[in-house]
């Protein structure tokens, strides 16, 4: 922020600021979208009955994994902010 007080043109230096942020964010966001991409990738469909049973398994127990953690986080919040003030 110095280097911008100091440079005789402020308007130009934070015209230049902005670009580079600019840039860097669409950097940053294009790699997060690449990242998205590639993690959730569809899987081959499965060449026999058994790949694919043991798949249908395992999702149902990525899914089941997914609701109880959901259920105790939510469960957190409800004993912390759950309480209601009691009228007199």
């Amino acid at each position: 922020m110095s280097s911008i007080l100091n440079s005789p043109d402020i308007l130009a230096a934070l015209r230049q600021r902005k670009k580079v942020t600019g840039r860097k964010l669409k950097a940053s966001r294009t790699r997060i979208v690449e990242g998205a991409r590639q993690l959730w990738t569809p899987l081959p469909k499965a060449t026999s009955k058994a790949e694919g049973i043991s798949r249908l398994i395992a999702n149902g127990l990525v899914i089941y994994n997914g609701l109880r953690i959901f259920t105790k986080v939510y469960s957190a919040v409800r004993t912390i902010f759950g309480h209601r003030k009691r009228r007199r």
